[in-house]
């Protein structure tokens, strides 16, 4: 029931949108025939990229939802070519090459809308940054992602002024065409005209700002100068409206709560996977770790990246282990710790280093896109060691500790999710610790740590919301509170 009623919701979406569309089609006509009313023209450019906005922003925050395997966040390809799957409208189904910006129609179809036109009676155009594209996509999928292009206002000021605060999308209304026509071309029955940016979006010399280069990932507003004569000329007359990674994180607010435990769910079964490591090394005595990898990556997208350094007590989580399993000893199955794994078409099972493989594979591309988030730090005493045996935290014995002296406890390691930024933080630059973990997480999660380090556990509050894990000499796993890991 509740199937029919969501498809029954969508159904209607898509009837109510078909029906602006035509309204909006109709009132540009009737303008048209009542000579120049840009007021209404206006309007009716608004509300068209209002509603390409609302629908470009319900794509991304139910995109894990549509899209088996996938987390939410994603943006479509623009339509490109009106050749792909679906024909015009349809989003391509690839645009390019990983992290690089494109630029197209706006791909209405796959947004379940008509064709939206401005108060010029053509139809909308839209870049989307490489960085949130859908395919190929980013390494790195979370609410830390930035957009890579900038908009700026008539006047040439950009309306974007922090680093961390650029737009993921832009949506442009073309206006009339200034000095070139838009050339008809075959196969775009519905919005008819090219393909060729250019022959829709305006250059503006004057602030060296082309809205049609996507290469420079620019774009300004609608405005006016004078020649060189002094007389007013339309030097752009497109009409722009954006999308920051704030709208979509934002907008995901109502389904925080389910995000914030699927983190949750990937942080504890990260933690059992390196634990699970410990046991399989060369005999059931020797419980040793992985090495952290290091906290600085040249790719922090890319997985070949994450490997152990020999001799790192604290770092970021480490996806390759080579290292540390030929000083072990180790069984587990390649170099590779935190793989998706393998499809057993017989057993109908995942295969894979942890120690449920199944829940692993689920919760994959979660850490694939957050794994920037992640820290672990191991104790001296857990180290990699081919003579490890039955290793102990006493007082001769360099372990962790949480909320020490508090919780007076020691661990064979700690793994550390950082939280959303606070007010004081921004991960433009994702080597600085700071800007991720906070109290002395901050300062002890170094690669100075000796493994003899004090963590921090505590509740979610304005200047501390980091999520902490403990694994105990046994090697099992438990969350820690403020009262540190029980």
């Amino acid at each position: 029931m509740k199937t029919l009623k969501k498809q029954s919701g969508y159904a209607l979406l898509i009837i109510v949108s078909l029906m602006l569309a035509a309204t909006s089609a109709v009132a540009v006509k009737a303008i048209n025939n009542n000579g120049n009313n840009q007021i209404a023209r206006d309007k009716i450019t608004a509300a068209a990229l209002a509603q390409a906005k609302e629908a470009l922003i319900g794509y991304a925050i139910t995109y894990g939802d549509t899209h088996s395997g996938e987390v939410q966040g994603y943006l479509p390809c623009p339509d490109t070519s009106g050749l792909d799957i679906g024909g015009e409208g349809a989003a391509a189904g690839n645009c390019g090459t990983q992290d690089i910006s494109v630029i197209g129609k706006l791909p209405w179809k796959t947004l379940h809308l008509a064709p939206l036109r401005g108060g010029d009676s053509e139809c909308l155009w839209y870049a989307v940054s490489g960085t949130y594209k859908n395919n190929p996509a980013t390494g790195l999928m979370n609410w830390d992602t930035n957009g890579q292009l900038q908009v700026y206002a008539p006047d040439g000021t950009t309306l974007l002024t922090t680093p961390d605060h650029q737009a993921v999308a832009v949506i442009i209304s073309p206006g009339m065409a200034l000095g070139t026509a838009h050339p008809p071309a075959s196969g775009t029955a519905s919005c008819g005209g090219s393909y060729i940016s250019a022959n829709y979006l305006d250059n503006d010399t004057v602030h060296h700002i082309n809205n049609s280069d996507i290469a420079a990932g620019k774009f300004i507003q609608r405005h006016q100068d004078r020649d060189v004569n002094g007389n007013v000329i339309l030097t752009v007359n497109d009409q722009v409206a954006y999308i920051t990674k704030q709208d979509i994180w934002n907008a995901m607010k109502k389904r925080e709560e389910a995000l914030l435990s699927k983190l949750d769910s990937m942080t504890l079964q990260t933690a059992s996977c390196i634990a699970e490591y410990g046991k399989k090394n060369n005999s059931p005595t020797n419980k040793s770790l992985p090495w952290p990898t290091r906290l600085t990556l040249s790719d922090y997208g890319d997985t070949a990246f994450y490997y152990g350094k020999k001799n790192l007590f604290a770092g970021r989580v480490p996806y390759q282990v080579d290292i540390s399993r030929a000083k072990t000893g180790n069984t587990i199955n390649s170099d590779y710790l935190l793989t998706k794994g393998t499809y057993n078409t017989h057993t109908g099972h995942w295969e894979n280093n942890c120690p449920n493989p199944d829940n692993w594979a689920a919760i994959y591309p979660w850490w694939y896109n957050w794994k920037e988030h992640l820290f672990y730090a191991v104790s001296e005493r857990f180290k990699p060691s081919s003579s490890a045996t039955n290793p102990v935290c006493d007082s001769s014995h360099q372990c962790l500790h949480v909320n020490n002296p508090i919780n007076t406890d020691s661990y064979a390691a700690v793994i550390i999710f950082a939280g959303k930024t606070l007010t004081f933080q921004s991960r433009t630059d994702k080597s600085v610790i700071a800007n991720y973990l906070e109290g002395v997480n901050t300062t002890n999660m170094t690669g100075s740590a000796n493994g003899n380090e004090n963590y921090q556990a505590d509740a979610t509050n304005s200047t501390f919301n980091d999520i902490v894990y403990c694994i105990k000499e046994d090697l099992s796993v438990v969350k820690g509170t403020a009262a540190g890991c029980p």
